[in-house]
């Protein structure tokens, strides 16, 4: 970059104040000394001598700024399975660098994001990933990158994929997940079953454990998409849909929406924003099902103010066997289905403790004959309270 050229400063102005000079004395010349006449004043040049000379004048040189080269252009980027690259998958993906740098992790979804220094051939799995993430923030590459290192860094704290390897409480868990794959369409399915929780308090009490155990969940249906080994190329953003996501069924068969268990709202939110910010475009379809009449309706209400592409993504259905005309024959036939007669029979894709060793009761002795016991008050089982929609 030029130097800055300082310009020249102005001389010290003179003092105002000037010293008058002395008068001096003129001496009258004596007659031997000859009389010197002032010699007469040479003629002004003519105009055309003046400006002759001025056209010898040498003219400042005017100071002359560098311009500056423009910088090089970055070479195209290329992957033959993947096709053109958009220039803002090509952005997001030099700043990778500088995301891996921070967060100190490099693995989403079981792909490692590589950048090899000076090639010009990202690996289709990273582009994969990059791609997901663009989407997710509508091609906007600061939110994307800013997503993206914070997925990183979660991933490299909670570690979701020991998760998946870890064992979960069977009596807390059990019967509340399954995984399917349609065999016609290969879509990834997970059934989320809320009307199998028999103990809300231990089911959802401890936040930390829920957590590991809904992700673990997530993680055993996005290990279904296979992404280490995907080939089909995501749309840029607006172009087309993403063929690597999951369609989710909450089934609330049995589940009272009268009231709100505290436990399961916490659990819930969490949820939620785990899946918001570290899971992005990952929800195809959801779909409520055995849903009352009543909430059915007040659902549809809500739907008038909901963004458009959420609607389009939410499907409330008051009976089970309703979900067979959206899925197709291959699920459950409590579902309407041809599949398996009951969800359990698809089994746990996340691992459970084994079954705990439950205490024999201790036999009551039948009141004497001669003991009259008094009725008491009439006991009723409370309804489940419902859980959130994304728990």
């Amino acid at each position: 970059m030029a130097e800055e050229v300082k310009a020249a400063e102005p001389p010290v102005a003179a003092s105002t104040e000037v010293e008058p000079t002395k008068t001096e004395k003129v001496e009258s010349p004596t007659p031997d000394q000859p009389i010197e006449t002032a010699a007469a004043p040479a003629p002004a040049p003519k105009a055309e001598e003046t400006a002759a000379a001025d056209s010898t004048a040498i003219a400042p040189k005017a100071e002359e700024t560098p311009v500056e080269e423009a910088a090089p252009a970055l070479p195209e980027l290329i992957n033959a399975k993947w096709g053109p690259i958009s220039p803002n998958l090509a952005a997001f993906y030099r700043r990778l660098p500088e995301i891996l740098e921070k967060s100190k992790h490099s693995e989403v979804y079981s792909v490692q994001l590589t950048y090899v220094e000076g090639s010009t051939e990202p690996t289709f799995g990273t582009l994969l990933i990059l791609q997901k993430f663009l989407r997710a923030n509508s091609d906007n590459i600061e939110k994307a990158v800013e997503q993206l290192s914070a997925s990183l860094a979660w991933r490299a704290e909670k570690k979701p994929l020991d998760s998946l390897a870890a064992e979960h409480d069977r009596s807390a868990y059990e019967g509340l997940g399954y995984v399917q794959v349609l065999p016609e369409t290969s879509e990834v399915l997970t059934w989320n079953i809320y009307g199998a929780v028999t103990d809300y308090k231990k089911t959802f009490a401890n936040l930390d454990s829920f957590l590991s155990w809904r992700v673990a969940l997530m993680e055993a249906a996005i290990a279904k998409l296979d992404l280490p080994n995907a080939t089909k190329p995501i749309p840029d953003f607006g172009k087309g849909a993403d063929p690597y996501q999951i369609i989710q069924v909450h089934d609330y068969l049995n589940v009272s929406f009268l009231r709100m268990d505290p436990d399961a709202k916490v659990a819930s939110k969490a949820t939620i924003a785990v899946f918001r910010d570290f899971y992005p475009e990952m929800l195809s379809r959801k779909f409520f099902v055995n849903v009352p009449l009543l909430m059915g309706w007040l659902y549809k209400a809500t739907t008038l103010v909901l963004p458009e592409a959420t609607v389009k993504k939410f499907r409330v259905l008051s009976y089970g066997k309703e979900l067979a005309a959206e899925l197709g024959d291959a699920i459950p036939e409590v579902y309407g289905g041809k599949g398996v007669k009951d969800v359990k029979e698809l089994g746990d894709p996340v691992k459970l403790s084994a079954v705990p060793v439950v205490e024999p009761e201790t036999e009551t002795p039948a009141p004497s004959a001669t003991t009259q016991e008094a009725p008491g008050p009439a006991t009723t089982t409370p309804a489940a309270p419902a859980p959130a929609t994304d728990a």
